[in-house]
């Protein structure tokens, strides 16, 4: 499942800051810079495609709008931000229109990721600090590609709409007409930028939602498909095994036996 991040994108302060030890994350995009620095260890991250191996004293600067997601094959440690584009308006102004095509860098300098992880207080000395380290990730970028149709801005408004309106009966025709493209252009880019479909999209959400309502109570299963968009209990019934391997029900069941067990 790719979702479109929101709150951790839109942070107090215009940057939000994150240290983790064996770092995992889904695939996701969102409107604004991350920066993300391994301090031990190893991380892999997928962006728009490419894989990278980031090793200890290096970092990868993801643009805004670029599909993401990583993993840690063994072991790792690592600082996290997430920025606001205002902040680097300048260089925003340079990558919404051309990507580097190398963005792992060098940051072997741990006093810099220090100093930017405690920054709080004047905006001139947050700014002063980011702008170190895109000077270091522009001198190791090894030029720059048209990002052509920034076709990742429009998957990411895609779905912010599939997030905030699962539950009710939209279509990909609804969207297009919303956003003022041709319903079929949009299939087309799900399609070639993330290899799915509108529909599995949309019920990846509905039935992600699922989960979390059937093992919050004990709401009746053809009320969870009715609050998680479905008109037929069949439906939910049919999707939800699809993507997870066993009915409703079958979930609620297996879920509360190992919280029986573990009590």
């Amino acid at each position: 499942m790719i979702y479109y991040e929101q709150n951790r994108a839109d942070p107090d302060g215009g940057i939000y800051h994150q240290r983790n030890t064996n770092l995992n994350f889904y695939q996701h995009l969102h409107d604004s810079f991350e920066l993300i620095c391994v301090l031990d260890g190893e991380l892999h991250v997928t962006v728009d495609g490419g894989l990278y191996r980031i090793k200890e004293g290096e970092a990868i600067l993801i643009l805004p709008n670029q599909i993401h997601q990583g993993h840690t094959p063994q072991h790792s440690s690592s600082y996290l931000c997430i920025f606001e584009n205002a902040l680097v308006g300048e260089f925003y102004g340079k990558v919404k229109v051309f990507g580097a095509q190398q963005p792992v860098f060098s940051i072997a300098d741990t006093d810099l990721v220090a100093r930017l992880s405690e920054a709080n207080g004047s905006r001139y000395h947050l700014k002063s600090l980011l702008y170190e380290v895109i000077d270091r990730f522009d001198r190791n970028a090894d030029g720059y590609l048209s990002r052509g149709n920034r076709a990742g801005e429009t998957v990411g408004r895609i779905l912010t709409i599939i997030s905030r309106r699962f539950a009710e009966p939209i279509t990909m025709q609804a969207i297009a007409r919303e956003l003022g493209y041709d319903h079929r252009y949009l299939s087309n880019l799900l399609q070639k930028g993330l290899n799915t479909t509108f529909r599995r999209l949309l019920n990846e959400y509905r039935v992600t939602h699922a989960k979390r309502l059937l093992l919050k109570g004990d709401l009746p299963v053809s009320n969870v498909a009715s609050e998680c968009g479905y008109d037929s209990i069949c439906s939910f019934n049919r999707n939800f095994r699809q993507l997870t391997g066993v009915t409703p029900t079958a979930y609620r069941e297996k879920h509360a036996r190992k919280r029986a067990t573990t009590d």
